[in-house]
């Protein structure tokens, strides 16, 4: 399996949250700021998540084997579902109860020059992280819209780093402006608000994480349009009567399963038999009977076999990520009909003159 395109913006910005941390630990000591503390947490709790997505994304990229045919890849979001819990339990639910008991108690808090110095970094270093998470999904992204790639086909991982940076970049203004505020006050109850808003918003984002990781693992079908673009190259081939029971789910971001029934043409069937078939006009009876059915049969395997082979092409070739093709031959489409129609029509009860 391919190497994801979202591992340089992850190892960013965990390389970026990692320094942001130590700094804001620093800022934390020496002020006593509340919202720096939650700045602080803030950034921890997203170092260890960035390390949790490094994690998954590594062992996600093996290749499949015995035990797991289809591959790894789900072991991304598990890991995706494990920084969103961190995000939620540590960064939310820390700093919203640490803004809520500066709420309760207030203590003063000393605001100096480092302090300001620390929130100009972090707010250099993190809006850095930001810019390079940005610009690596717009150039994956093609010519779809950034905002659409973001919600229905970007790797989790790169969406949390963007969120996480994003709420990071965000955080550091909140925390400016509830420390600014206190300092102008001489209230640190604007410190605590500051911390809680912060709390909050890592909330909003450990909860859009959790519901996209877990529609991945449960199996989500393929982004819009792909299905449609699946049965349309189906529909195409000449060989091709009828295309039925489509159905689709991304292994990953960058790998598709998709699965169809089709109803194969008849005359395309008969003009391969024929090139099959023992030009003798006695080939099918006699002792040559059996030696021509087994003929027959070959190349109608044959024939089936070699379609499919071609549609897998053909399909890949306007889906690359389309890793596992499943095409199940069905049977003719009338006769289906004519069952479903027959399974399908009311039961009469036996009256007089049907037993006459």
């Amino acid at each position: 399996m391919a190497t994801p395109s979202s591992l340089p913006a992850v190892i960013a910005a965990l390389a970026a949250n990692a320094l942001v941390t130590l700094l804001k630990f620093v800022a934390f000591f020496l002020s006593g700021s509340g919202a720096m503390l939650s700045e602080a947490i803030h950034s921890a709790a997203d170092t260890g998540n960035q390390l949790l997505l490094f994690i998954g994304l590594k062992r996600g990229a093996r290749q499949g084997d015995e035990e797991f045919p289809y591959g790894y890849g789900g072991e991304r979001f598990v890991f995706g579902l494990l920084s969103a819990a961190g995000i939620f339990f540590i960064g939310c639910g820390v700093t919203v109860y640490h803004g809520i008991e500066g709420l309760r108690d207030p203590h003063p808090t000393s605001v100096n020059v480092v302090t300001f110095v620390v929130l100009g970094l972090s707010f250099l270093i993190e809006g850095g992280a930001l810019l390079f998470a940005v610009r690596s999904i717009a150039a994956q992204r093609g010519s779809m819209p950034f905002a659409r790639y973001v919600r229905e086909k970007a790797d989790p991982a790169s969406v949390a780093i963007l969120l996480e940076d994003g709420a990071a970049v965000l955080g550091l203004l909140l925390a400016a402006g509830g420390i600014i505020a206190s300092y102008h006050t001489g209230s640190p109850v604007w410190d605590s608000i500051a911390s809680i808003l912060v709390g909050l918003l890592l909330g909003f984002v450990a909860i859009h994480l959790v519901t996209q990781n877990r529609d991945l693992l449960i199996g989500m079908a393929v982004p819009d349009g792909v299905e449609e673009t699946f049965v349309r190259v189906l529909r195409e081939r000449p060989s091709v009567r009828g295309v039925r029971d489509v159905k689709s789910r991304r292994i990953t971001p960058e790998l598709y399963k998709l699965k169809a029934e089709v109803t194969f043409e008849p005359a395309f069937l008969a003009a391969r038999l024929d090139q099959a078939l023992p030009p003798q006009p006695g080939a099918l009876s006699g002792a040559e009977r059996e030696t021509t059915l087994r003929t027959v049969a070959d190349g109608a395997l044959r024939a089936i076999s070699d379609e499919i082979d071609a549609i897998e092409v053909a399909v890949r070739a306007v889906i690359p990520e389309a890793g596992h093709i499943d095409i199940e031959v069905d049977h003719h489409l009338e006769e289906r009909r004519a069952e479903a129609t027959h399974d399908h029509a009311p039961r009469r009860a036996p009256d007089a003159q049907m037993w006459d």
